[in-house]
């Protein structure tokens, strides 16, 4: 009969001398024996072993000891998991934050109780804990709570609520507090708002995030323009042409990129004055842009495909990518691909190996056959590996 106390010391031991230098494999079949058992006698040694490998700062014991509690105790070893996962060892917690949502999505109704008590906890690392577990499982009966933790005095806090808040493309309750954290003074506060209220879909945010795109931080004016973009309302063209303006490049190219989302006459005209800029990196931009409005705008569709003759290989180049990230129509640029599968640059032909089979299914096969003997050797690998996902590369080799 299997002595669970004594295999249970044995993995304490284990934990000791190899500090998560060791070979797991040593000890797997006892920890997953443990964590099968059943056996809460062990329990109170299980919670005394994690606390020493806590204040020892070992997250390898720490681990294996939350896994077996987490076997035998299910959600009701959450309370001793969140605690540990509040503290911080240094390292990135893969392993015991798993665990946790593991025992989270178990049963929520237990868990959702549990993870209440660490919100409203009176020690900030319980409630960062907290939040960060609710979101998890969070519905809109759990909108009001991290309302509340949106305003907490640690940002770290804040930051966690504004991402965890469900729905608020629906939830009127959820949206308000969210456009509520733009205000707040944590530049990261402000960066989560923005970026949930992008992918809001609610056309009403747009009045709210245009109003920071002047803020003092590139960061903040990167993450509206980036959000407008996803919103692809019109109305933020004229925010998005001010943010084209913009000194800093991280901001000018979300702008660009929003710009070919949003699309309209004031758009695509803005991208079109890029498309002729003299520098190279800017008729780039333009080409990744004008993709996402070529499927609706003629004219944007005219000057990608005098874009796809430019001078510039790069320029070329993005011309297939900006196509392939606009998840352009087949239908519409088959020919358009096929015909640049002969351009003389390497970097142009990678890319149409790498969009062939979606963007000019029927020369796919052709096109990457012929590119199985290309002088370029990345061009090579990337035919050969198109081709075996078309299952057709046994006539492409040799």
């Amino acid at each position: 009969m299997i002595d669970n106390s004594r295999s249970l010391e044995a993995v304490v031991r284990h934990a000791v001398d190899a500090e998560g230098n060791d070979d797991y494999e040593d000890i797997a079949p006892v920890v997953k024996a443990l964590e099968s058992s059943g056996d809460s006698s062990l329990v109170p040694r299980l919670h005394q072993a994690l606390d020493q490998f806590l204040d020892d700062g070992n997250f390898y014991g720490r681990d294996l000891i939350a896994a077996i509690l987490a076997g035998i105790q299910g959600p009701a070893a959450l309370p001793a998991l969140l605690r540990a996962s509040s503290r911080d060892l240094g390292d990135d917690q893969d392993s015991l934050q798993a665990e946790i949502t593991d025992l989270l999505r178990s049963d929520q109704a237990a868990a959702r109780a549990i993870v209440l008590d660490f919100v409203s906890s009176g020690t900030a690392e319980l409630r960062r804990t907290g939040v960060w577990a609710l979101g998890f499982i969070a519905g809109p009966d759990d909108v009001e709570a991290l309302a509340a933790a949106a305003t907490d005095s640690d940002p770290r806090i804040r930051s966690l609520a504004i991402g965890s808040i469900p729905d608020i493309a629906r939830d009127d309750r959820a949206y308000r507090a969210v456009v509520l954290a733009l205000r707040d003074l944590d530049q990261q506060v402000q960066v989560s708002a923005v970026s949930r209220l992008g992918y809001s879909g609610r056309a009403e945010a747009v009045g709210p995030l245009t109003a920071l795109a002047t803020d003092r931080t590139a960061r903040v004016r990167s993450m509206v323009a980036y959000a407008l973009g996803r919103l692809g309302s019109s109305e933020a063209t004229p925010a998005l042409l001010q943010l084209l303006r913009d000194p800093e490049r991280q901001v000018f190219e979300r702008a660009v990129e929003a710009l070919g989302l949003v699309g309209g006459p004031d758009a695509v005209s803005a991208l079109l004055a890029l498309a002729a800029d003299e520098d190279p990196q800017r008729r780039v931009e333009a080409a990744n842009a004008l993709a996402k409005a070529a499927s609706c705008d003629a004219a944007a569709k005219q000057r990608l495909v005098l874009l796809a003759q430019d001078g510039e290989a790069a320029v070329r180049a993005a011309t297939i990518s900006g196509l392939a990230g606009a998840h352009a129509e087949p239908s519409d640029w088959a020919p358009f691909v096929a015909g640049m599968a002969n351009d003389p640059d390497p970097l142009v032909r990678q890319r149409v190996a790498l969009v062939a089979r979606r963007l000019a299914p029927g020369a796919a096969p052709d096109i990457l056959r012929r590119y199985t003997g290309d002088p370029d050797e990345t061009v090579r690998r990337l035919a050969r590996r198109e081709l075996d996902r078309l299952g057709g590369s046994a006539a492409g080799r040799g």
